[in-house]
């Protein structure tokens, strides 16, 4: 691994001035997928949602299996995978709905190649928005609605990052391409979908996921951190009059 041979410069460079942050500038530019991370926070700007592309095998099993049960009697339920990454997400959730029209978005060029190649026969787009003029019978942007510097420094204030406002375009972006009656399931955000004005057309589930344990650094409407407030809300129905 990469990782194993910078070692040795590593353990140099600790008593070098400067020579850390060097190292570090040199492994984004010879790692393909760090440097395709930095591109898009480049172009993207500030204020972005989710970089990084990691994901793993059925993440969220209880989040599918229910999805699933609630999408039942669709005979050809349209999904929106938003924030695909490889496609894992995708493959999962065709696993319970063999019969369902998924689509898998993703800003990332080497994710969605992945995608592509593990699974030819799905629809992976590289793209910022939903495809424009469908609309879904669920959408789903599960660990994607955040941002890894508010994770890792966690800021009273959040709005240098990522602010709210932010938030609350991508999931206004998000229902417009969510069918009356659809299912939007938001989890591992920075963000309450409660405190957003999109909420007001919407029910929530009752469904609390057992397997995971629910994000509690999390900011409010006014950019500022809410302590020791465990969110759990992870599932919510469109009205379908919307």
């Amino acid at each position: 691994m990469l990782s194993d041979r910078l070692e040795p410069f590593r353990r140099i460079a600790r008593h070098l001035p400067y020579a850390m942050a060097l190292g570090r500038r040199l492994h984004v530019l010879l790692d393909p997928e760090l440097r395709t991370v930095a591109r898009l926070k480049r172009r993207q700007g500030q204020g972005v949602f989710q970089h990084w592309p990691h994901t793993e095998v059925d993440r969220y099993p209880q989040l599918f299996d229910a999805l699933a049960e609630r999408l039942s009697g669709i005979e050809a339920p349209r999904i929106l995978s938003f924030g695909c990454s490889s496609g894992e997400e995708v493959r999962a959730l065709r696993q319970r709905l063999p019969q369902a029209r998924i689509t898998g978005v993703d800003t990332n060029p080497r994710a969605i190649a992945r995608a592509r190649k593990a699974d030819a026969d799905g629809r992976y787009l590289l793209a910022e928005l939903p495809p424009a003029g469908e609309q879904f019978d669920a959408v789903l942007a599960l660990a994607v609605l955040r941002h890894g510097d508010l994770e890792a420094f966690a800021p009273e204030d959040c709005s240098a990052v990522m602010p709210f406002a932010r938030f609350a375009e991508g999931v206004a972006m998000l229902e417009a391409a969510l069918a009356p009656g659809g299912w939007l399931a938001i989890f591992n955000a920075h963000f309450r979908f409660a405190d957003t004005d999109t909420a007001a057309r919407y029910d929530v589930d009752p469904l609390r996921l057992t397997d995971h344990v629910a994000p509690d650094v999390i900011w409010g409407p006014d950019n500022r951190r809410l302590h020791r407030q465990p969110y759990g809300e992870v599932l919510f129905r469109k009205l379908r009059d919307c």
